[in-house]
């Protein structure tokens, strides 16, 4: 697939500082709980990683919470203000503006790539798709809310009514079925999960054949 840019959806602000705050912040007891336990399950799903590519960091909350074992983390994303929020909170982190359809990293940069609730927000997501097979060079652990319950959930607590619980930046919606085939145009093996109301997926990219040594196979 040719790699290209993503950009913003339609009608989303440039400027979105202390969006993520405000998500990852909330004073309902039963939100902070579920999302407590889901970054929970990230931290489990991740284990032990290395090297960390967090593609679409945001404010580096989410990042800062799931990383299990303080690995050297390259944050990701499309905004700067967002960047700047994000080196409070990842202080160690090498910190990158991009496009998610253009990742300027190489093939197989890292061995565990994460994607925390990015793909919803893309009019063309099947590029980031292709971006992130290309630089995982083991798996990529990818986050999506979880549709139709998150646009319910927003609902019942008031939130969005009228657009019916969606947000607004929100131009994709995934069910197990749809992520798994989504993630299936670049991955070889995808392994998605439910944790109510995200989905938890692991995708693996197909095995990279390891360059020949110079001169040829070495003889026995």
């Amino acid at each position: 697939m040719e790699r290209a840019a993503i950009g913003l959806p339609p009608g989303a602000p440039i400027d979105a500082a202390g969006q993520d705050l405000r998500k990852y912040s909330s004073r309902q007891p039963l939100v902070r709980w579920l999302v407590k336990r889901w970054l929970h399950r990230l931290r489990l799903t991740l284990g032990p990683t290395g090297l960390l590519i967090d593609v679409g960091a945001g404010e580096g909350i989410a990042t800062s919470r799931i990383d299990p074992t303080g690995a050297f983390v390259v944050a990701v994303d499309y905004r700067r203000d967002k960047l700047t929020l994000a080196r409070e909170r990842l202080p160690g982190a090498a910190l990158i503006q991009a496009d998610a359809g253009l990742l300027p990293l190489r093939d197989g940069a890292a061995s565990t790539v994460t994607c925390i609730e990015v793909l919803e927000h893309l009019t063309n997501p099947e590029l980031a798709v292709a971006e992130l097979a290309r630089v995982a060079a083991v798996r990529c652990v990818v986050s999506v809310p979880w549709e139709p319950w998150f646009r319910l959930g927003n609902l019942l607590r008031g939130k969005n009514v009228r657009r019916l619980g969606n947000d607004p930046e929100h131009v994709q919606w995934y069910r197990p079925a749809t992520l798994a085939e989504s993630l299936k145009t670049a991955f070889d093996d995808v392994q998605v999960r439910s944790c109510f109301p995200w989905l938890v997926a692991v995708a693996r990219p197909a095995r990279r054949p390891r360059p020949a040594a110079p001169g040829g196979a070495a003889r026995g």
